[in-house]
């Protein structure tokens, strides 16, 4: 999945991130009055999976963060010139 362009600023600003929590949590709120059919034409069961696939990337974009954040210096040899 490529990133799409966004000109002249990063594709992933704080205003793009509260976009995808505020709708995520509309569908939080839809399914928890059990309105989910007025937000989607999807059903239940794509929605699951739909969610299910945003939780997994986000869970290894965080576990790919933390290792790099724990990754250790690399040190490299240098040769000493003579």
């Amino acid at each position: 999945m490529g990133l799409t362009q966004f000109p002249q600023q990063q594709p992933y600003s704080e205003a793009r991130l509260s976009w995808l929590l505020e709708a995520v949590d509309d569908l939080h709120s839809a399914a928890s009055e059990g309105e989910l059919g007025a937000l989607t034409s999807l059903t239940d069961g794509e929605v699951v999976s739909w969610l299910r696939e945003v939780i997994w990337v986000a869970q290894e974009a965080l576990t790919e963060m933390e290792a790099h954040k724990n990754q250790e210096p690399r040190l490299f040899l240098v040769r000493k010139s003579s």
